[in-house]
C-alpha cells in the first residue's frame, strides 16, 4: 500500500538500562551535542552554499554536490539521508574519511513519514537545534478497551521531523561530507554504485557502501536480502483544539498487531493507526473509526485534517547486516523496535557506530574491521530488538486466539507495562556472527 518507511516513536527500553546509556554517552558526548540557534540552510538544494569553515573530511570542502560529477572515488558512500545515513556520514567525515551521502529525494526530510515523538535522551547523541522541537512531552497514557488507562513517565520531544532531518544532514556536510540529492541507487556492481541522477547514469567507486535507504531498501536487495516483515501505518495530522503535554496510545482488537496513537505538537496532533500488513486494505476505515473515537472522547472537537502520510515499519531485523564492504543501518537493517515501531533513536546510534567503524576500517586499510559494526550495535541495542521480536511473535500468535484475555495480552507485549519484561531471560539473543568474510583493502 505504501512504498516508503514510516517511523513511530522511541519508548524507554534503553532508559530502563542506565548502564547502557552511560556507555553510549561516553562515546557520543565528545562529538554530538545539542546546540541552540545555529544558522542552517532551510532546504538542501543543488546550488552553491556559503563558504564553509575548513574541516577534517575532504580538506573541509563539505559542499553540496549539485551537478558535480560523481565519478571520483570515495572512501564511503552512504545511501539515504535520513537520521541513520546522516549520522553515519557525520561520524565518518569527522574521522577524515572521504564521504558521499546520496538521497533520491529532491528535498531532505520530505515527505515526513513519522509520528515524530522521540525520548529526551536523543539530544545527547544527535546535533539539532531547539527549533526542531515542536513541544515537550511529559508522559504516555495507554488506553485499553473499556476506558481503562495507564500512565507512565515518558519525557521526550515532538519533533519537526523535516527540519530535524535537514539539520542532521547539514551537520554531516559541515563535518566534511559531500551530498548529492535527486540521486537514486539502481545497482551495485564490482565497479561501484550505479546511480541515476536526472537523465544520467553514473557509477560511483567506493571502498565501503552503507545502506540507509529505509524499509524498502534497494541496497539490501542488491546484496540478496529478502524484504523485511513490516507493519503498515496511516497517519493524519489534525487540528488540536486544546493543548496537552502527553502522548496517547490506544489498543483495540481491530488494530491487529498494532495500535493507534495521538501525539500532540502544539496546534496540531499526529493521529494514526498501524496494523499487520495483511490488514492494510482496512487502514482508511480503521483510522476513520479511530478519529471518531477521539471525537467521542472529546480529544477532538472536530476532525480537520491538514496533512496525510503513511508507510511501512520494519518489525524484524536481519540476522546479518554486513556483506563484505556493504553495511545496512537504520530501517534498512530492520532496527526499528518490533513492538513500538521506534526507529529514530536506534538509527542515530547505529548510524554513528557504522560511520565511525567504516572510517576506522579505511584508516587501517582492512575491511575485516567492519565486523566490529555488527558486534557493537548488537551490544548496544541488539538485545532489545531480539526481545521485541520474541514479544511480537507472541502478540501476533495470540491476537485472535480463542480464550485469550486481550488486556492481559497487551500487558505482556507492550513496553509500558512491567509484565512485558518478565520473560527477558527466557529467549536467546542473535546467533554468533560469521567472522573472517571481509577482504582487506
Amino acid at each position: 500500500m505504501f512504498a516508503h518507511k514510516f517511523s513511530l516513536f522511541v519508548v524507554p527500553d534503553l532508559i530502563r538500562h542506565p548502564e547502557t546509556l552511560k556507555k553510549l554517552d561516553s562515546g557520543f558526548r565528545r562529538n554530538d551535542t545539542l546546540y541552540e540557534n545555529r544558522s542552517l540552510w532551510t532546504e538542501l538544494v543543488p546550488s552553491p552554499p556559503p563558504p564553509l569553515p575548513k574541516g577534517r573530511g575532504e580538506g573541509g570542502n563539505g559542499i553540496l554536490m549539485g551537478e558535480t560529477p560523481l565519478l571520483e572515488p570515495f572512501d564511503i558512500v552512504i545511501i539515504g539521508a535520513g537520521p541513520a545515513g546522516s549520522c553515519a556520514a557525520q561520524a565518518a567525515a569527522r574521522r577524515g574519511a572521504k564521504v558521499l551521502l546520496i538521497d533520491r529525494r529532491q528535498r531532505i526530510g520530505v515527505p515526513v513519514q513519522c509520528a515524530e515523538f522521540v525520548p529526551q535522551w536523543i539530544s545527547r547523541y544527535a546535533s539539532f537545534s531547539s527549533t526542531c522541537i515542536m513541544q515537550r512531552v511529559e508522559k504516555m497514557v495507554t488506553h485499553l478497551p473499556g476506558r481503562i488507562t495507564y500512565e507512565m513517565k515518558s519525557p521526550g520531544y515532538m519533533l519537526d521531523r523535516s527540519l530535524f532531518d535537514k539539520e542532521l544532514a547539514a551537520s554531516a556536510i559541515l563535518s566534511g561530507a559531500r551530498i548529492s540529492i535527486g540521486t537514486r541507487a539502481v545497482d551495485l556492481s564490482p565497479e561501484g554504485l550505479v546511480v541515476e541522477r536526472g537523465s544520467k547514469m553514473e557509477t560511483i567507486p567506493s571502498k565501503v557502501f552503507i545502506g540507509a535507504d529505509g524499509a524498502n531498501s534497494s541496497i539490501a536487495r542488491f546484496v540478496g536480502q529478502p524484504s523485511l516483515k513490516t507493519i503498515v501505518a496511516l497517519q493524519y495530522e489534525v487540528v488540536l483544539s486544546e493543548p496537552q503535554n502527553h502522548v496517547d496510545v490506544y489498543f483495540h482488537q481491530d488494530y491487529e498487531g498494532g495500535y493507534g496513537w495521538f501525539f500532540p505538537k502544539g496546534k496540531t496532533a499526529n493521529a494514526g493507526v498501524g496494523v499487520v500488513s495483511s490488514k492494510a486494505p482496512r487502514l482508511p476505515d480503521l483510522l476513520a473509526h479511530f478519529l471518531d473515537s477521539l471525537r467521542g472522547s472529546k480529544k477532538l472537537q472536530g476532525v480537520q485534517i491538514v496533512s496525510k502520510t503513511g508507510g511501512l515499519i520494519p518489525c524484524e531485523s536481519y540476522q546479518k547486516d554486513l556483506f563484505k564492504n556493504v553495511l545496512l543501518i537504520g530501517d534498512a537493517a530492520g532496527h526499528a523496535h518490533p513492538i513500538t515501531g521506534a526507529g529514530i533513536f536506534n538509527a542515530v546510534l547505529g548510524g554513528e557506530i557504522a560511520g565511525r567503524i567504516a572510517a576506522e576500517a579505511i584508516e587501517r586499510g582492512d575491511l575485516r574491521y567492519l565486523e566490529n559494526y555488527e558486534t557493537e550495535w548488537r551490544e548496544t541495542f541488539g538485545k532489545f530488538l531480539s526481545y521485541g521480536t520474541f514479544k511480537r511473535r507472541f502478540l501476533e500468535d495470540h491476537w485472535d486466539k480463542p480464550g485469550v484475555d486481550f488486556e492481559e495480552l497487551v500487558r505482556k507485549t507492550w513496553v509500558g507495562f512491567k509484565e512485558y519484561y518478565e520473560d527477558r531471560r527466557k529467549i536467546p539473543l542473535h546467533p554468533p556472527l560469521p567472522m573472517g568474510e571481509n577482504p582487506s583493502l
